[in-house]
């Protein structure tokens, strides 16, 4: 009876140190799970914060390519027309004038050039700063970007063969190709824009994806 008593005594032991190690394991997993829940919280609360961030940077990046772009163009126009204007202008002062005198014609050419240079002269330095502006805002590694950079480079070839037009035939030619380069590179510039914003928008609604992206120190 006394053996029996002290083996139940001893199973009963047993088992209270068992329900022990249990409880003490089962402690440590609910607190190790609480850890690993509160760092991935952390975690996902710095991934949103990174991702408005990177959000904000590129909305502003937008706007100013939105607001460059218009310039731009808006501009580019301008300067082609006011030189189309001045060769009009004076290839009819040279048919009044010059009857046929070549330097006649060209010292018509040469104070009519002068003239315009004046108030040409700002407005092509603003244009190519511009352009450059633009240009050192794309990427040079992305399609879209790449053909919009070209397209702005023909802009600027345009413009400057537009100087040395002599004919309307030559005018009338380099004005329609300017025309169908500005309606490309606003064309270009919405589909760059639109690309943009719904990187904007992929990059707030799964900022994990963003930062899966951005290189690792080292």
């Amino acid at each position: 009876m006394t053996t029996n008593i002290v083996f139940i005594q001893a199973g009963i032991s047993a088992a209270g140190i068992v329900i022990q190690l249990y409880i003490a394991w089962r402690s440590r997993k609910q607190s190790a799970q609480q850890s690993e829940d509160t760092l991935d919280m952390q975690r996902l609360v710095s991934h949103r914060a990174t991702a408005a961030f990177v959000a904000d940077k590129r909305q502003k990046w937008i706007d100013e390519l939105r607001t460059d772009m218009a310039f731009h163009l808006a501009l580019s126009q301008e300067i082609a027309w006011k030189w189309d204007a001045l060769r009009s202008r004076t290839t009819l002062r040279i048919s009044q004038e010059a009857h046929d005198d070549p330097a006649r014609s060209h010292r018509i050419l040469q104070e009519a050039a002068d003239a315009f240079s004046v108030e040409n002269g700002a407005r092509d330095r603003e244009h190519q700063e511009r352009h450059f502006r633009i240009t050192f805002r794309l990427n040079p590694r992305e399609p879209l970007h790449i053909t919009l950079r070209t397209c702005l480079g023909d802009v600027r070839t345009v413009l400057n063969k537009l100087q040395g037009s002599r004919t309307d035939a030559d005018a009338k030619a380099l004005m329609e190709r300017m025309m169908t380069l500005i309606d490309q590179s606003t064309t270009l510039t919405e589909q760059v824009l639109k690309a943009e914003w719904d990187r904007v928008k992929q990059e707030v609604a799964y900022p994990e994806a963003l930062m899966a992206k951005i290189p690792k120190p080292g």
